[in-house]
């Protein structure tokens, strides 16, 4: 082993704040006390030197000698990786260098300032790997990796040299050859035993240093404590990129690599994990749409290949098997069910036998499969992983063609199978071996150097070849090939021509009927930029041929488009068009996707995805899967192919996508590296029926607390819900949370009629509902089309009190009218003599909800919001009823808020003014928020301040500069001492009330698109998505919500995704408003914990995992 003069060589730019750092990190190394027993297994008593240069070099070709002589005479690099240091020259040159005559695992990174992929040296990021190539060589390939860095990054030099102090240790693990957990733990106990020894003799102060050494101790436990915290916190977005990708076994893994030492913790050592195991266990997932998760992997032993001309991979006939090969040549059998491996065949399987590497794999029929080299044809039986027969031809030709990159072109039907290179046909009957068909079609009538697509007819009497160049090869001298559609007789070898325009896929229609899909250069000679690489322009169209006459029967209209390289699929699919059976040509050409009918040409349906398309699956008869290059899974129906439907996705480029209707499961090949990703529909097991009826639509789910008499709460879901797509009746539903128990149920009498303006409030005392029904009719009896009224129910009873048509209840009040319900039982009437009219004055009257319904006293009074001119968008009322406020339009852009006090009967005035300027908010969730708890209120204002006004006190009670927006929406949480903010620069924002200070900020980067924000006043969560209607592949669906959780240093973490969910932040109840409805509670960090350990089933990462994320036991 060599002797080194340094232990270490730390690599740094010479700017102030790198500058420090590398000095207080070299202090740290150097004056380290390295335990006993690390001492006893390293070797080392101490580090003794660490080379730092002081001084900044003058920019010249090579480093001084002496620098070169340290580097190669230093164990380990530290390096200080920050924005700086990746610009500086004599960093990088210092990296090269040592690197010479070192490993990259004696490079130690430190993070100092920026994110990992954008600072450390693309040295550093990949590894070299060997693998073994299709002639049985070894290559080097390169693999991307993230290096592992301490994490030093803080705001000042304070936090810095706190940060150094907290992970020099990681960095002296690795220099002296241990885990880091172990350094840790024999720390820890260094520095206990150190103080007790010098305590020891000191009897007359022995319960002070007692003291003293146990409130060390402590801080010593919470550095540690805060190093799990960290390393948790880490792998918990290990563990969600892991998911991403498709290895969810891993993703489980790294959540629960670091947790409690009490196995019932419902607390998680990082509140990160929480999110990373809901996302990993799919909690919540029980929407009745398709969603596809990667849920298992397979790594093949070679990369995946890149294919345009055909799949890389095939289903069998019953969807439960795929094959595929790889570029190293070996074929796979796989399980659908669970992606495991049934057989792998490698090149040289069978002795004496051909040893090329196989370039494709086709199932056939009864557990039969044919797999294809340059040389051979093997028939094989991979149910018993048995060789029948192996097949060769008689020409001096191979099976491949020079540009079948991507694979042989060929097909199979029944037991046939059918393969062409550019030059010669043939045909063989797999079951007996024979060679039914050896032509040469390359004369000079129809010389082409590529067979681009081949098909057997219905019968499997004829096969149809069409030949052409590939765009990416075309030259301008393309169009002297004979590009054209051979027809080939299998009885006799007979040719004729059926088209002679170039073309790149062709499908069977019928006995006689043959789909081509064409392509035509343009502008050969004029290159254009795709991307920043070379591609033409090229035109397509589709055209059904007669093939015993070669007549066109129909060409579609022809469209451009441009690349490099562009995908294609041509398939024929029997589709469900107006509730009628079609034969539906399915086309798609780079982003663009038509549905074309067989019969006559015409395009049924047609749109363009943000993506190239890789491939088309048929889902059923109605639908289409859509796999785009991006890993996306779109959906389109026939009646709407441009509706971008995401109904599933895996993280990373795609070269291949396809679907197995049996399993329901999905199967992408991803582009980078060796691995499939097999990904299937989820449902969370653990959620429970609310049993509503699945034809009913739900149109929203509320959540309320209501407080007793004593004091008790109780927690109500109401769910209101339609029936539009079914003609069923609109209604309304409540339950206690957490169960299914129905505790009141109302539902129109006629399928037009409507139900709104539900609201929860206390009736006399108990718990209640008020709502507004329109009844419409045809005509009844009096000739009217609709009646109104208003209902209110006793929820303790189930029943309803009263009910009111809504003349009864407007005729209280000399105007035409609105009416808004408090939470306690607080009615308030407001209009004008002619509602309809902007230019009369609104005025308002407040009354009560009982027994007997809305109910106004005849002495009540009747006071002015408005004068002539202006209107009111909205009315809102405090939780205790104290306090209306009414949002004015002032008809010129601008907008006010008028808060008027209940009891004191008077408008409340701040800084003297009556009327606050707010920003325009005729959405109620736009710009302001009322506080749950407090009689708070918060306002967005045109001066890019929000105000916090305390209605209680009349003063404004704070004021937060955020900044000019065109949309900002609030709410308050954690009993109003924090307000969340989402504005349209896609910020989340947590601020301090009383403090007046931003606690955080964070960028919105998930997956739901943001509409709202959703907060309850007094919860610690939070929830951004949108509630409302979007295309689903059945109809439509509704709301999407990403919960996020809040913790006590007024940080905030995402919780769960929740498709088509609400959540009741009090009760702590999920609710997925899909099919029949499902709830179930807030899980807690033990629950998913168990959960995740019983689908592990003892597993656990490998050695070199472990080490990847320096994990150790």
């Amino acid at each position: 082993m060599k002797k080194y003069t340094y232990d270490a060589f730390i690599s740094y730019s010479h700017n102030e704040k790198d500058a420090f750092a590398a000095e207080q990190l070299h202090k740290t190394l150097e004056h380290y006390h390295i335990p006993k027993r690390i001492q006893q297994s390293s070797g080392k008593k101490k580090i003794e030197r660490v080379f730092r240069d002081r001084e900044e070099m003058p920019i010249s070709f090579n480093l001084a000698s002496n620098i070169q002589e340290a580097l190669d005479q230093s164990e380990f690099l530290i390096l200080m990786c920050s924005p700086n240091s990746i610009k500086s020259e004599w960093v990088q040159r210092e990296v090269e260098t040592f690197l010479k005559s070192h490993s990259k695992e004696q490079v130690l990174t430190v993070l100092l300032e920026g994110e990992p992929e954008k600072v450390f040296p693309e040295v550093l990021c990949y590894e070299e790997r060997k693998v073994e190539s299709e002639d049985g060589t070894e290559q080097t390939v390169k693999v991307k990796i993230e290096p592992m860095a301490a994490d030093i990054r803080g705001k000042d030099k304070s936090e810095i040299k706190k940060k150094i102090e907290q992970e020099s240790l990681r960095i002296l693990a690795k220099m002296l050859g241990c885990t880091y957990d172990t350094l840790r733990q024999r720390h820890r106990e260094y520095a206990l035993h150190r103080m007790m020894a010098v305590l020891g003799g000191v009897a007359g102060v022995a319960v002070v240093f007692t003291i003293y050494a146990f409130h060390q101790s402590a801080k010593i436990n919470e550095r540690y404590q805060e190093s799990r915290r960290n390393q948790a916190r880490y792998l918990s977005q290990i563990s969600t990129d892991l998911l991403d990708g498709g290895d969810r076994e891993n993703a489980l893994l790294t959540a629960l690599a670091v947790v409690p030492e009490d196995s019932d913790s419902d607390e998680p050592v990082a509140e990160e994990q929480m999110y990373a195991l809901n996302e990993a266990l799919h909690s919540y997932e029980h929407e009745e749409h398709l969603n596809y998760k990667p849920l298992y992997k397979y790594e093949m032993s070679g990369n995946t290949y890149s294919s345009q001309s055909q799949s890389s991979g095939m289903l069998s006939e019953d969807g439960q098997t795929y094959f595929c090969v790889d570029q190293l040549g070996n074929a796979y059998v796989l399980n659908v069910e669970d992606g495991s491996c049934i057989w792998k065949i490698a090149p040289g399987e069978w002795e004496t036998k051909e040893t090329n590497g196989f370039r494709k794999i086709l199932p056939v029929k009864d557990e039969k499969a044919v797999l294809i080299t340059k040389k051979g044809i093997f028939y094989i039986d991979w149910k018993k992983q048995q060789l029948i027969r192996e097949m060769k031809n008689d020409a001096e030709e191979d099976f491949l063609s020079e540009r079948d990159r991507d694979g042989a072109c060929c097909t199979v039907s029944g037991t046939n199978l059918a393969i062409a290179n550019g030059h010669y046909l043939w045909v063989y009957d797999l079951e007996s071996g024979e060679c039914q068909l050896q032509s040469q079609y390359d004369q000079e009538k129809y010389s082409s150097d590529q067979a681009n697509a081949i098909a057997f007819d219905e019968k499997a009497e004829n096969v149809f070849l069409a030949l052409g160049k590939e765009l990416e090869y075309a030259e301008p001298s393309a169009s002297e090939s004979k590009e054209s559609v051979l027809k080939i007789r299998i009885s006799t070898g007979e040719k004729s021509r059926v088209a002679t325009e170039k073309a790149k896929k062709i499908c069977a229609v019928s006995e006689n009927q043959m789909a081509v899909l064409h392509m035509e250069c343009i502008n050969e000679d004029e290159v254009i930029d795709h991307g920043g690489m070379s591609a033409v322009q090229a035109k397509y169209w589709i055209t059904l041929y007669d093939t015993e006459e070669g007549k066109k029967q129909w060409s579609s209209v022809p469209y451009t488009v441009s690349g490099y390289t562009i995908p294609e699929t041509l398939l024929l699919r029997d589709m469900e068009i107006n509730g009628e059976l079609k034969k539906v040509l399915v086309v798609s050409v780079k982003d663009r996707i038509q549905l074309i009918d067989a019969e006559n040409g015409t395009v049924i349906r047609e749109g363009i995805f943000r993506e190239d398309i890789v491939n088309v699956v048929q889902a059923d008869k109605r639908r289409l899967l859509v796999g785009l290059s991006d890993g996306s899974v779109m959906i389109g129906t026939v009646e709407d192919m441009s509706a971008n439907m995401e109904v599933g996705s895996v993280s990373g480029k795609i070269l291949d996508f396809t679907f197995s209707p049996e399993h329901q499961q999905v199967i992408w090949t991803m582009k980078s590296g060796k691995r499939l990703v097999f990904g299937e529909k989820q449902t969370d097991q653990q959620m429970k029926s609310v049993n509503l009826e699945k034809e009913n639509d739900v149109d929203s789910v509320k959540y309320t607390t209501w407080t007793d008499q004593k004091g008790k709460e109780q927690n109500y879901r109401i769910i209101e819900y339609n029936g539009l797509q079914t003609d069923l009746k609109e209604g309304v539903r409540v339950y206690r949370t957490g169960t299914s128990d129905l505790i009141f149920q109302y539902e129109c009498k006629t399928a037009g009629g409507m139900i709104s303006e539900v609201k929860f409030s206390d009736i006399d005392g108990n718990p209640g509902l008020s709502f507004k029904v329109i009844e419409k009719y045809e005509s009844n009896e009096l000739g009217k089309r609709y009646e109104s009224k208003y209902v209110t129910a006793d929820l303790n009873s189930g029943k309803i009190c009263s009910e009111q048509t809504e003349d009864e209840v407007e005729n209280q009040f000399d105007s035409v009218s609105a009416v808004e319900v408090g939470n306690k039982g607080l009615a308030v009437m407001y209009g004008n003599e002619d509602f309809t009219a902007a230019n009369k004055e609104i005025s308002f009257m407040t009354g009560s909800l009982t027994e007997k319904g809305i109910q106004f006293s005849k002495k009540a009074k009747s006071h002015q919001v408005t004068e002539e001119g202006r209107g009111v968008n909205w009315v809102s009322i405090t939780a205790d009823d104290r306090y209306v406020l009414f949002h004015i339009d002032n008809k010129d852009d601008t907008y006010c808020l008028k808060v008027w006090n209940v009891e004191k009967e008077k408008w409340e005035s701040y800084d003297g003014q009556t009327e606050l300027l707010v920003l325009d908010a005729r959405d109620k969730r736009n710009s302001m928020s009322i506080g749950a708890e407090k009689n708070l209120l918060a306002t967005y204002t045109q001066d890019g301040m929000i105000h916090v006004f305390d209605l209680e006190k009349g003063t404004e009670a704070q004021t937060l500069k955020c900044g000019n927006y065109k949309k900002i929406q609030m709410g308050f949480c954690a009993n109003n001492q924090y307000l969340v903010t989402y504005d349209d620069s896609e910020m989340i924002t947590l601020w301090d009330i009383s403090e007046g200070k931003i606690l955080m900020k964070e960028e919105y980067d998930s997956k739901t698109s943001i509409e709202s924000l959703y907060t309850n006043g007094s919860g610690w969560y939070f929830g951004v998505g949108f509630y409302g209607y979007t295309l689903g592949d059945e109809g439509f669906y509704t709301s999407e919500l990403m919960l996020y959780s809040i913790d006590k240093e007024g940080k905030f973490y995402k919780y769960a995704y929740i498709p088509a969910g609400y959540a009741d932040y009090t009760g702590k109840e999920i609710c997925v408003a899909s099919g029949e409805g499902w709830y179930s509670p807030f899980y807690s960090f033990s629950e998913l914990r168990k959960r995740a350990e019983k689908e592990m089933a003892g597993k656990s990462l490998s050695d070199a995992d472990k080490n990847r994320y320096f994990i150790s036991e």
